[in-house]
């Protein structure tokens, strides 16, 4: 290795070293689903900032008639759909009548300046622990593939998980409870832009 060669790798070690703890201090892809919801975070002086912001979302979807709440203190917008809206029982591949549920929210999926995308499949207690863990796996994934295609082959940033039962809202007794167990959970995230313009319409 020649000497030039040698210092520009030095050089660019260097730079590695002193970039900011902040761009290695998350990596999305790594983290869990709480983890993902929690980021980024919003000062507690600019939360309510952001909530309000994040409410004109929520108003939008819930006129489109989706079910939806705000989490993380108003900063978060989550949409929970029913599982038997997109597949059959025990299926994995979108049913015809899914592309109905899931295109109205491509607009909002794009929007990956403004939103940071989580979405999770849930089921309920039916079968065992790995039969339920494959799958909301291969079911999130389906969403997540639909979304892709929806966006014009384009990556979208969702990041993706398959829960299992872990997770459920209601005791697993009953066809009702196990029902609302059966759910895709879709988190709309305030990206670091999107809390920056609500800061700034703040002042």
């Amino acid at each position: 290795m020649t000497s030039c060669k040698l210092l520009a790798r030095i050089f660019a070690l260097c730079i590695l070293c002193v970039l900011p703890l902040r761009m290695s201090a998350f990596d999305p892809l790594a983290a869990n689903i709480e983890e993902n919801i929690a980021e980024p975070a919003v000062q507690p002086k600019h939360s309510a900032a952001v909530a309000s912001a994040m409410n004109n979302l929520l108003r939008t979807l819930r006129n489109a008639g989706y079910s939806a709440e705000t989490v993380r203190s108003g900063e978060v917008v989550l949409v929970t759909v029913p599982a038997a809206r997109l597949f059959a029982p025990n299926a994995v591949i979108l049913s015809d009548g899914a592309s109905a549920v899931l295109a109205p929210l491509v607009p909002y999926i794009k929007r990956t300046d403004n939103y940071k995308i989580v979405i999770a499949m849930h089921s309920d207690n039916t079968g065992d622990e790995l039969y339920a863990e494959r799958l909301t796996a291969d079911r999130v994934n389906a969403v997540d593939e639909y979304f892709f295609k929806a966006c014009g082959n384009n990556e979208t940033g969702i990041i993706p998980y398959g829960l299992g039962s872990d997770e459920p809202v209601a005791p697993n007794t009953g066809i009702a409870n196990r029902e609302k167990n059966r759910r895709l959970e879709i988190y709309f995230i305030p990206t670091e832009t999107f809390i920056d313009k609500a800061k700034k319409a703040r002042k």
